[in-house]
């Protein structure tokens, strides 16, 4: 038993760094789209377009990636994961025109949403009881690589160097991710018949189920406000006058309040429901926000920022854990179906912040994620008030 719990533990770990590298790789991208804009000489409208096809990489891996991992089982299905990232960032390196940019990008996101899932999966595995801590701290992961990215990117503008260099170095961490994962032992626990007729039979139960509709709609509308909150942080910086290298500063703060909100939420939900904090979660964050588009005073425009990041942070984590556990014996179909939802969002709303912010207003993300912010509530009293949401 002793035995299994280290071996567990380790898978963690190695769970934890695969996030923290690939998320890094990933979100330099962000705080680089309006100097990727003007290289490739396309519009926000473009990159943003970019981005929701790439999403809609994640969006299909979501669908197939938790009934293939029930078929081939997980260590395969990371293999590939890792092998489709490490070819979409060797191509970023040679992206010098839009369309390779395009490919590039979908390819690094179609490995990261299988490793994703993947993650999932080993949380739901090998953790059913400690479902929602372990997805924190593997989350931690991602939420250090939104400290870390910005910096990068800085640093680059700072020493002016291409930033494309980055992807040629990843492949070196990817290359031992994949060393690593050769060498760990990943157990294949088979909780159903994993038959063709009966996976998609699950998946008919799970999605037509009230509970996990609900959950799935505050997955689709929370990962949005995230995401485009993110990617479009410096183009709205630039909007007011702030250079990327300062500005990508400010999103490392932001990304510094999240990893302070997803200790706080791994503290909180030991005391409180899960539901009742995504609750409190959302009416603060609303507020906050409220507050960063209506100031003009850059320090406090900061603090309201990491105000922001610390009432929002982690309620994917938490709201995932709820819609999960309610199909305890379909973990990967609960898993990839939860994330379809997070990527259908991202996907709608990356092209629509995109297209307002070309031809209206940069602040037009900040209306957008206000408004998604004001249904999240509303769903999340739905969740707690409603009878028909009470076992969950």
């Amino acid at each position: 038993m002793f035995r299994i719990r280290i071996r567990n533990n380790k898978i963690l770990v190695y769970a934890f760094f695969q996030v923290l590298i690939l998320a890094a790789a990933r979100n330099i991208i962000a705080p680089l789209v309006p100097i990727i804009s003007g290289e490739l000489g396309v519009g926000l409208d473009y990159i943003g377009s970019a981005i929701a096809l790439s999403i809609f990489a994640l969006f299909f891996v979501s669908l197939t990636t938790g009934n293939l991992i029930e078929i081939i089982g997980l260590k395969r299905v990371l293999f590939i994961g890792l092998g489709i990232n490490f070819t979409g960032s060797l191509l970023l390196y040679f992206s010098h025109t839009f369309s390779i940019f395009i490919i590039a990008y979908f390819l690094m996101d179609l490995g990261l949403g299988m490793l994703i899932i993947g993650n999932l999966s080993i949380v739901g595995t090998l953790y059913p009881k400690n479902k929602t801590a372990s997805l924190i701290k593997i989350n931690i992961g991602h939420t250090t690589a939104l400290i870390i990215a910005p910096l990068i990117v800085s640093l680059t503008l700072f020493i002016r160097v291409d930033w494309r260099y980055y992807y040629i170095f990843n492949l070196v961490p990817i290359i031992a991710l994949a060393i690593v994962l050769w060498r760990i032992k990943i157990p294949r626990i088979s909780r159903v018949e994993t038959s063709l007729r009966n996976l998609f039979s699950a998946n008919k139960r799970i999605i037509t189920d009230p509970a996990f509709i609900i959950c799935g709609f505050i997955i689709f509308f929370y990962t949005s406000v995230m995401n485009t909150f993110f990617v479009w942080f410096t183009s709205y910086f630039k909007s007011i006058n702030i250079d990327i290298n300062i500005s990508s500063l400010f999103l490392s703060i932001f990304g510094a309040s999240i990893f302070i909100g997803m200790l706080l939420r791994n503290k909180l939900i030991k005391h409180f429901r899960k539901k009742r904090i995504l609750l409190f979660s959302f009416i603060v964050s609303f507020l906050f926000l409220i507050g960063v588009l209506y100031t003009d005073n850059l320090i406090a425009k900061n603090i309201l920022i990491a105000l922001f990041g610390i009432a929002i942070a982690g309620n994917f984590t938490m709201t995932f854990s709820i819609a999960s556990g309610l199909f305890p014996k379909y973990t990967n179909t609960a898993s990839g179906l939860s994330i379809a939802f997070a990527n259908l969002g991202i996907m709608t709303f990356q092209y629509l912040s995109g297209y307002m912010s070309e031809y209206y207003s940069k602040n037009s993300v900040l209306y957008i994620n206000i408004s998604i912010l004001f249904i999240l509530i509303i769903l999340t009293s739905f969740l707690n008030f409603h009878r028909k949401f009470d076992r969950t």
